[in-house]
């Protein structure tokens, strides 16, 4: 058996994908990771599939100069918008998504009534949707763009009267209504707590960045390109806006000091 020591990359527009970020490092604890983080152009929700497929192509490009060995969207709006593109234009570099692992896990779940709340782009593109209707016809799927959570969330808002009342307004009505939420967008765990409170202890989540860590521990095992066991994993994280504002969240989801570096991609 072979070994691959090489880094795993892992992008977002901000700190969304630091939800993905903290399962890996729970669940694949050997393997090293370069995280880059697009806080100069976050929001990517109300982007053109043009400007995001810009955005990603630069980034890819960048954590391949970083010599990473597999690169995780972690962003459920590039996810659902441009990954079939980026997939063509870099197919010698294993990507994976976070969209077909959440649908893949909801299938598995046969949940009867499902809502997915997502950025404008994720729930426009429709791809989510379409796919639990092919796979598994039988499941009712409600959907909401929720545009203001992932600014509100990168402004340190996660909890509290905001949070909640932007909930309520989005989707305060869903409540009896659905089984099950999916949290469409990567940032979305860290408002859990606001959800819980808004729409009952009851409510059952699917988290994106669970199951998108589960396939990328699929794909690592399928290329053989594990770390070694005995390898000491290391972060790095990267930002193109100010380091300090992602600095700080990063620290309170990790428990620990990124250090972001100011970079350009282009």
């Amino acid at each position: 058996m072979g070994y691959d020591n090489r880094p795993i990359g892992i992008f977002d527009s901000g700190v969304g994908g630091l939800t993905v970020l903290a399962e890996v490092k729970k669940n694949l604890p050997h393997e090293s990771t370069i995280y880059v983080g697009d806080t100069a152009n976050v929001p990517y929700g109300g982007k053109s599939p043009e400007v995001l497929l810009r955005h990603g192509r630069d980034i890819i490009r960048f954590l391949q100069n970083q010599d990473v060995k597999a690169i995780v969207l972690a962003c459920g709006t590039t996810s659902s918008t441009v990954y079939e593109d980026l997939a063509k234009e870099f197919p010698h570099i294993p990507l994976v998504d976070v969209i077909r692992p959440g649908v893949k896990a909801c299938v598995k779940l046969k949940i009867p009534r499902l809502g997915i709340i997502a950025t404008a782009a994720t729930i426009k593109s429709g791809l989510f949707a379409h796919l639990i209707k092919t796979q598994a016809p039988g499941i009712h799927l409600e959907a909401q763009a929720c545009p203001i959570f992932a600014p509100m969330i990168e402004s340190g808002i996660t909890r509290g009267s905001i949070a909640e009342w932007a909930i309520e307004t989005y989707i305060g009505h869903w409540q009896g209504k659905i089984d099950a939420l999916v949290l469409g967008c990567t940032h979305y765990p860290l408002l859990t707590g606001a959800l819980t409170h808004v729409l009952g202890k009851s409510m059952q989540y699917v988290n994106l960045a669970e199951h998108t860590t589960q396939a990328l521990k699929s794909l690592l095992v399928a290329k053989n390109i594990q770390s070694d066991s005995t390898c000491q994993a290391r972060h790095k994280f990267y930002v193109s806006g100010n380091p300090e504002a992602f600095n700080k969240t990063a620290h309170i989801l990790l428990r620990d000091n990124p250090n972001a570096t100011k970079i350009s991609w282009t």
